[in-house]
């Protein structure tokens, strides 16, 4: 059992790279990787840590990059570069803690306005109390503990619940809940380069998570640039008819094949598994 795609409280998990450590041994997850946004500072922390103490698996180097398409906001991976190489490139994001809190605040301010709005209730004490913490997982959180929010929310967020609100609504141009995140944002060949200048591959995430677009003709655009190295087949927010497709995918294209929970947090995902079960060892960047 693998799990390529982990957030740690270095950007939005809630979790430390040593609680994670510890939940992987438990699990006897063999291979995984911290793959925070557009940041390094798992690998950084790893440097100083007998890590054999928590975790006697492997760790592949990982990262998730924020670049625009089509005027909106998506995610790439990289995997297997050297940190050294790549930390010090101008996309890795150098915001203080400080900054990244004053940011999240001004946004949930934002989306408490727009749920005024649209007459969605929430709770009076919300605030942004650490660096690791989203104004939109703060928001989709606590819209849902109000029962009088149901109906919208079957919209928003889906009769499930399990609409990603981030990519559904946040960075979609077409939601209230919108907000530009792509000033000044790297396009995918920019990312790539960086990631292959660092001995890294390129890896396409979650094709079918995002939502308000065509994920199919995404996919072929983004292959059409000849800078992916794999795809994402498993994920979370895949069922298994997506998953096929991408195996498939893959296969007719030479493409390298990777799975993970996208963890955050084991409220919302769990490490080492999708729906479909048990991310398996033939997933761990392997065609």
């Amino acid at each position: 059992m693998i799990d390529l795609h982990i957030h740690s409280n270095h950007s939005d998990g809630y979790y430390t790279v040593k609680e994670i450590l510890k939940m992987a041994e438990e699990e006897n997850i063999n291979t995984i990787s911290f793959c925070d946004h557009n940041v390094l500072g798992a690998y950084e922390e790893l440097k100083d840590m007998d890590i054999k103490k928590y975790y006697n698996g492997k760790i592949i180097t990982g990262i998730e990059f924020d670049f625009v398409y089509d005027k909106r906001d998506f995610h790439i991976l990289g995997y297997n570069f050297d940190v050294e190489k790549l930390k010090n490139s101008k996309f890795i994001d150098q915001r203080t803690k400080e900054d990244l809190m004053k940011e999240e605040e001004k946004n949930l301010e934002f989306f408490k306005e727009v749920c005024k709005t649209m007459g969605i209730k929430l709770s009076s004490d919300l605030k942004i109390t650490k660096p690791s913490e989203r104004a939109n997982d703060i928001i989709k959180s606590d819209m849902q503990k109000h029962k009088e929010n149901d109906d919208i929310l079957d919209k928003i967020l889906g009769k499930d619940r399990k609409n990603s609100f981030w990519l559904g609504q946040v960075t979609n141009p077409n939601s209230p809940f919108y907000i530009d995140f792509t000033k000044g944002l790297p396009t995918a060949v920019e990312i790539a380069n960086e990631i292959h200048k660092a001995g890294g591959i390129v890896v396409l995430p979650h094709v079918f998570e995002y939502k308000s677009i065509d994920n199919i003709y995404f996919l072929n655009e983004m292959h059409k640039l000849n800078i992916l190295d794999g795809i994402e087949c498993i994920h979370s927010k895949h069922n298994k008819e997506q998953a096929n497709f991408l195996i498939n995918f893959c296969k007719q294209n030479n493409l390298i094949m990777s799975g993970g929970s996208d963890f955050h947090t084991d409220k919302r995902q769990t490490l080492g598994h999708t729906e479909l079960g048990e991310i398996l060892d033939k997933f761990c960047l392997k065609k």
